[in-house]
């Protein structure tokens, strides 16, 4: 995996094919190959796919002051700078989904279309650690507070019990990955502080929200499907896909639907 030095920290990313690059940008606290069960081998086919571990996450470093959903961006930047790539496309999962539109609304010239799965732009009121994730690591500590959030969160009942081998394989992937309780507070804390809700009107680049119809569930008790909706209405470029019968993993366990949609918009592109 090659290694970018910045500000004196590594941050570590994998690239893939060839043609028009699509960045990645993963969910809350979580590395890179995250993507390479299902979408690296789905879009390398005909794109430079680019993905990476988050500071503080993976073979990255981990840095001990608190840093932001900036710094990622601007970590995500330098990699394109480094491999003298795009205007990229931007797809971002989860917190990765906000990321792809604040990359957008900083450095507009470097991305040419974004997809925002499962996501919403943010709330200014939700600064800090939510009090909902504070009660439950409590009570569970913070290895089965990450597996039993990711289950609610993840899929309906039904699938879990009619799936329990995708279930399984997707958690043994996220599991094993887990940054130190610190590396993910710090992570927690950078994402509830970024809020682009009043900038998303000023959003101009072809923008795909996609969410799954179940996604009701989070950290902070809100509704994604709900926040995604909200979303893209505001975003004038925006259009919406509801992935029926799916809450907020199908891009792991059930990738087929959400590939389809994806490509479906990318050939309407610019």
């Amino acid at each position: 995996m090659p290694i970018l030095r910045r500000n004196n920290l590594d941050i570590h990313y994998q690239t893939h094919g060839a043609g028009t690059p699509i960045l990645f940008f993963c969910e809350t606290a979580c590395a890179g190959d995250i993507w390479d069960h299902f979408q690296v081998p789905e879009f390398a086919r005909d794109h430079l796919v680019i993905t990476h571990d988050y500071r503080g996450t993976g073979k990255s470093s981990r840095p001990t002051e608190q840093y932001s959903c900036d710094d990622f961006v601007d970590d995500a930047i330098a990699i394109l700078d480094e491999l003298k790539a795009g205007p990229a496309i931007v797809l971002g999962h989860s917190l990765g989904g906000r990321l792809a539109l604040l990359m957008a609304l900083k450095y507009p010239s470097r991305v040419k279309s974004i997809i925002a799965a499962s996501v919403g732009a943010g709330n200014a009121a939700a600064q800090g650690i939510p009090i909902k994730m504070c009660k439950e690591m409590v009570q569970w500590g913070y290895e089965n507070y990450v597996r039993e959030h990711t289950l609610e969160v993840g899929w309906p009942p039904e699938y879990i019990q009619a799936h329990p081998d995708r279930v399984e394989r997707f958690l043994k992937v996220r599991m094993n990955n887990l940054p130190t309780l610190d590396d993910y507070l710090r992570h927690v804390i950078a994402r509830q502080a970024c809020d682009i809700t009043d900038r998303l009107h000023k959003i101009t680049q072809p923008t795909l929200v996609i969410v799954g119809d179940l996604d009701h569930s989070s950290a902070t008790g809100n509704s994604q499907r709900r926040q995604s909706e909200a979303m893209a209405k505001a975003i004038l470029t925006a259009q919406y896909a509801v992935i029926p019968n799916e809450a907020h993993n199908y891009f792991m366990t059930e990738p087929a639907e959400a590939h389809r949609i994806i490509r479906q918009f990318l050939a309407e592109g610019p």
